[in-house]
């Protein structure tokens, strides 16, 4: 109860006990009964009208209190929501700060990268560019060292066959010779008078003839020492020639490497797709209800691909008829052609890979790839030299670059960035089926989603699936189950 509440009731009985109290009265007189219950009754009826006037009073206090109070605890309420959302407000602007200040970060150590790599890329250029300089002036160096060479031994060869030439002319000279001299013993033999004058010609011709045997012996070892000199010569041209194979050989390397890292536009990428794609067709069929012949046709555009000597056709299954899930009729007959310019070829089988159960290749040998008049890619033996791919879409006709990560526990699968970072060619959004291949223009491998692409490097075979009539004792529901278990069995990101 208020304090003046209770301040006036104590007041309003006092008055009522002076208003009882009669002291004008002497002590002798005596009240009478009806008087004093009167007088009482009527102070009990002002005491209650006053306790009342005061209960009211107190009640309308009470109220205005409580209105008060109800009006403060809503405020207070508002008060709070609104401090709530100020919190929520600061909380949300502090979380936004620190991510931008950590995507910033990123940024700055994506830059610092990106720069670094762009440096390292530049001075192995540089260097690529300084060495192939040095070979290309090596090669001329021996080619001119060659050529002086190879005029050496020309000239060398042609004293030789002066030589040659004058050496049998003084052995023709020396068989004259000793002709004359039998014919001077005989006619010793004959004229004993012209004795005397042959025995002066007979040494003459001896002496003569001594000499020229000494000119013969200095002849042949001259030949001789010509002959050893023509193949030193021989022998120098022959490692000149080996230098300049080798200098050869190693500028091919360089220029291989050079264009191993040098990085091709898209729509260069794009057209070399474009020139080396083949149609494919797949067709299947079976017998159906009442004998019906049931059957479905898929049309797909594909690519060859070489790896370790062989050349290989690359499908994605959805290219072909074969299931993706058991269940459903088996087909009784598949047959699936690839077709170029007028020439068609019929393939015999499909292969599935044990990396992963979409994916499917075929062989061809050297003799139909030159028929079909196509160049096979070649497929790149490090995804991670370069940093984006190029995504080429067979079916919807788009094309371009795609930021990609290697994922730790996937080594034969790239990420590929949701959103594209370079500039975009046609309606862009990667899906299964479309091809991936790095910026020097090698196949990286096929998307088996809307994100991850399967490397098509060192495909290790799973199972052979023969075509014709063949497929049916293989029953293609059962085929089905099995690339199924193996796509469970896969982690959920790459189903």
């Amino acid at each position: 109860m208020n304090r003046s509440v209770l301040v006036i009731i104590c007041d309003f009985l006092l008055i009522s006990l002076l208003s009882l109290a009669n002291f004008d009265q002497t002590s002798g007189e005596d009240v009478g009964p009806a008087g004093a219950t009167a007088v009482e009754v009527q102070a009990v009826q002002d005491m209650l009208e006053v306790l009342q006037q005061a209960l009211a009073q107190e009640q309308d206090t009470r109220g205005a209190l409580s209105n008060q109070l109800a009006t403060t605890q809503e405020d207070l309420d508002a008060r709070q929501q609104e401090l709530a959302e100020r919190n929520r407000q600061i909380q949300e602007a502090e979380r936004s700060l620190r991510e931008s200040e950590a995507r910033l970060r990123q940024l700055a150590e994506e830059r610092a990268r990106l720069q670094q790599a762009q440096e390292q890329a530049q001075q192995q250029v540089t260097r690529l560019e300084v060495q192939q300089q040095l070979a290309e002036t090596n090669i001329l160096a021996l080619q001119e060292q060659l050529q002086a060479a190879t005029s050496e031994a020309t000239v060398s060869k042609a004293t030789a066959d002066a030589i040659r030439a004058e050496l049998a002319a003084r052995r023709d000279e020396v068989r004259q010779l000793q002709s004359q001299i039998g014919d001077l013993q005989q006619t010793a033999f004959a004229a004993q008078e012209e004795k005397g004058r042959l025995a002066t010609n007979l040494t003459r011709v001896q002496t003569e003839a001594l000499m020229f045997r000494t000119q013969l012996e200095q002849t042949q070892e001259q030949v001789a020492s010509i002959v050893e000199e023509k193949e030193r010569l021989q022998e120098h041209a022959t490692t000149l020639a080996k230098g300049i194979d080798s200098v050869a050989q190693e500028s091919q390397t360089l220029a291989a490497e050079i264009r191993e890292n040098r990085e091709l536009a898209p729509n260069a990428i794009y057209q070399a797709y474009l020139d080396n794609r083949l149609q494919s067709s797949s067709r299947a069929t079976r017998s159906g209800f009442l004998g019906i012949r049931a059957g479905d046709a898929t049309e797909a555009s594909v690519v060859l691909f070489r790896d370790r000597d062989q050349v290989f056709v690359l499908y994605h299954i959805t290219d072909t008829s074969l299931p993706l899930w058991g269940g459903g009729g088996d087909w009784q007959e598949m047959t699936v052609v690839l077709a170029r310019g007028g020439q068609n070829v019929n393939l015999d089988s499909l292969m599935f890979v044990s990396s992963d159960p979409r994916l499917l290749v075929a062989t061809l040998d050297a003799a139909t790839v030159a028929r079909v008049g196509v160049r096979p890619f070649e497929v790149s033996e490090d995804p991670s030299k370069f940093q984006d791919a190029v995504i080429v879409g067979g079916k919807e006709g788009y094309y371009g670059e795609v930021e990609f990560k290697l994922v730790p526990g996937l080594p034969r699968y790239l990420k590929m960035s949701r959103r594209p970072l370079g500039k975009i060619f046609g309606k862009f959004s990667p899906s299964k089926g479309d091809l991936a291949f790095s910026k020097s223009g090698e196949l990286l491998g096929m998307m088996v989603n809307s994100q991850y692409c399967a490397l098509v490097r060192s495909l290790p075979p799973a199972r052979v699936v023969p075509l014709g009539k063949e497929i049916a004792k293989h029953r293609t529901s059962l085929i089905g189950a099995e690339v199924s278990r193996r796509l469970q069995a896969l982690p959920l990101s790459l189903q």
